[in-house]
């Protein structure tokens, strides 16, 4: 299709000399919904990579300069006037959404590093202006139906993938994922660059803020919308469940942008009131105060309607090829500040895991949803009929997402052949591990350096903390789930932090009973937890525990408080075994708590018997494995890996007759 606008010289608001307005050439539409809907997705794989770089960034450079320098690449999208006014619109496309493109393929070659997590981020950051002068000339239903589409072919391939990103990982799969989007990509933005760009409006500061709305929308798909792992386990449901879900929320997503109903003129309360349910709905189900269940199923379907719907209605203006006001930089602008706002939710929250925050970190998810009803309710249009309604287009739209599924099928049918060894009678070989988020010492996220490990035991049960399931700290992969699957052991998830993050046991035993908790806390930074499982061993049964202390030097009051409520729910029972990571050196107050506070017929032991190999490549020895005095526990063993920022500990627990 092509603008006919044609009209007298005009100054050209790119900061340039006057120019005839001519005829603006807009490419097919196909061409233009493919470049915005693969720039969304691979600004997501790009968020989602870079996010576990910082956190090991701000570890090793400290939390202060850490936030200094995370905001400045941030705040990068603020380039984009600049960028504008030194090459032309054309030229910010190519640095904002080719050097993306660029990004993604470096990071396939490289693996994600950490210079990959600061450029990346900083020119993700620039195309989220470079987006609407790419979009323009399109919709605002138009721009909406792309971005979900992207993020749904983005869920998709991650499922095929059990949600560990491809830009992870190596071999042939991995790479034709990484050309595909890549190569698609560049044609679609060769396409629209070689038409020539599209006349920009004048705009207002109020139209302009619309672009803002990308922001928040984006960091909700990223965190609870578009993750499988974050349904999975918030939702308890299957990876499977839990993608078909998704696809259901964004199938209707599609069909309702298809409709017609996605309205051409909207009265703001009505935005505000839809970003206001989002955002509620968003807070009640992510956060450390969190509900979790089959409540979170609805929300996140209707979330995805919700979402896309005020993207569509915040968006139209920005995107609009006619109109007077100020210059387009404005756009820029506004949509960089979308851009911070995607900092300002999932920095935070990703901090709240390990550190106190003055406010409940369920509060971000809620403000995320607010501020896009709220950016949408300042650029809604006003007055005007609603659009025709096109039901088959609608149902088109629906139906074509569930090509989605594919990617769940793959899922299913390439499931590892790995099946766990069966115990010896009367043994039972028990392994505790802090995973760190399946993140390796050098900073890269590597479930299979973990699986490796574990297998390595020849463990029957393994207690694992700091096991993710759709936390920012892992790229929002499903480590828990990964691991069940490549180990062929059954999973045993119990939240902590929040929903994506906490403890699990893996084990090969039948499992008769299990249970998790969760341990109060008075501020707002995370909680502990544990969870519990009653295990079949020959014509009895063990017990295993698996928990996480507070960390900090000055914990100890904190951690000594963690032991009572774990002892209390341990209640006595005989033929268990403890373990963890009890931040908590030998001879120290909440150790010998432990220890001595069974108070019952049952003591507990530790299985170290005064070996002293450190538990930590930083030479601490924190992490145990404690059991009753009805037990035998021998062949005590730290092996050291660089899998994780912790060494697995192992014991053989013989049951005594």
């Amino acid at each position: 299709m092509a603008s006919t606008d044609v009209g007298t010289p005009r100054p050209d608001q790119t900061g340039g000399p006057a120019q005839p307005s001519g005829p603006s050439i807009v490419p097919q539409g196909p061409a233009r919904l493919a470049l915005i809907a693969i720039t969304v997705a691979v600004l997501a794989q790009t968020l989602r990579f870079s996010l576990p770089q910082l956190d090991r960034f701000a570890d090793t450079a400290g939390t202060g300069a850490a936030a200094a320098l995370v905001v400045l690449v941030y705040l990068a999208g603020f380039l984009s006037p600049l960028i504008r006014r030194a090459a032309g619109p054309q030229g910010l496309l190519l640095v904002g959404v080719g050097g993306l493109f660029a990004v993604r393929l470096l990071a396939q070659a490289l693996s994600p590093q950490l210079w990959l997590a600061f450029l990346g981020t900083a020119i993700g950051m620039v195309a989220v202006a470079a987006l609407y002068e790419g979009a323009r000339g399109l919709s605002g239903v138009g721009f909406a139906t792309a971005a979900i589409a992207g993020l749904a072919v983005d869920s998709a391939v991650r499922m095929a993938f059990a949600t560990w990103d491809p830009a992870w990982r190596s071999g042939v799969w991995p790479w034709l994922a990484c050309l595909l989007y890549v190569g698609l990509g560049a044609a679609a933005l060769y396409r629209e660059l070689s038409s020539g760009p599209v006349t920009a409006p004048g705009i207002s500061w109020r139209d302009a803020l619309g672009a803002a709305a990308f922001g928040p929308f984006l960091a909700l798909q990223v965190l609870i919308l578009a993750s499988p792992a974050f349904v999975a386990s918030s939702g308890w449901q299957s990876l499977v469940g839990a993608h078909i879900v998704i696809v259901a929320g964004q199938g209707l997503a599609l069909a309702f942008l298809a409709s017609g109903l996605a309205v051409r003129a909207v009265p703001g309360g009505v935005c505000v009131l839809g970003g206001t349910l989002l955002g509620v709905g968003a807070g009640a189900i992510a956060g450390t105060y969190a509900v979790a269940g089959i409540e979170v199923v609805p929300v996140v379907i209707v979330g995805q309607v919700l979402a896309a719907w005020l993207l569509a209605v915040a968006c139209r203006a920005p995107l609009r090829r006619a109109g007077a006001g100020g210059p387009v930089w404005r756009i820029d602008v506004s949509a960089a500040l979308g851009g911070f706002l995607v900092a300002l939710i999932l920095i935070p929250y990703q901090v709240s895991a390990v550190t106190p925050l003055p406010l409940p970190n369920n509060v971000l998810p809620g403000l995320a949803g607010i501020a896009l009803g709220a950016l949408a309710a300042i650029a809604a249009a006003r007055g005007g009929p609603l659009p025709a309604r096109a039901p088959l287009r609608a149902v088109t739209a629906a139906a074509a997402s569930l090509g989605l599924l594919l990617g769940t099928v793959i899922f299913t049918i390439a499931t590892p052949k790995n099946e766990a060894r069966a115990a010896t009678p009367g043994q039972v070989r028990v392994v505790t591990y802090n995973i760190h988020d399946a993140v390796n010492t050098k900073g890269r996220l590597d479930p299979e350096g973990i699986a490796e490990t574990i297998e390595a035991q020849k463990a029957d049960v393994v207690l694992l903390q700091e096991a993710s399931r759709g936390s920012l700290l892992s790229g929002t992969t499903d480590v828990g789930v990964w691991l069940s699957r490549r180990l062929g052991m059954k999973l045993l998830w119990g939240p902590a932090a929040d929903g994506q993050f906490g403890n699990a046991i893996l084990t090969s035993l039948p499992v008769k009973k299990s249970g998790t908790g969760r341990m109060t806390k008075g501020d707002w930074s995370q909680i502990r937890g544990f969870v519990w499982a009653r295990l079949g061993v020959g014509n009895t049964s063990i017990d295993v525990w698996s928990t996480h202390l507070e960390g900090g030097s000055d914990q100890a009051d904190e951690r000594i408080r963690e032991v009572t409520a774990l002892l209390r729910n341990w209640g006595g029972a005989p033929r268990t075994i403890i373990g963890g990571d009890m931040n908590a050196q030998p001879g120290s107050p909440e150790i010998s708590r432990l220890l001595e506070g069974s108070g019952g017929s049952v003591e507990l032991r530790s299985a170290a018997r005064g070996d002293a190999t450190p538990t930590t490549p930083d030479g601490e020895r924190i992490d145990w494995i404690i059991g009753t005095d009805d037990l035998v526990l021998d062949d005590y063993r730290v092996t050291r890996s660089e899998a994780s920022d912790h060494y697995p500990v192992g014991v053989t627990v013989r049951i005594g007759r």
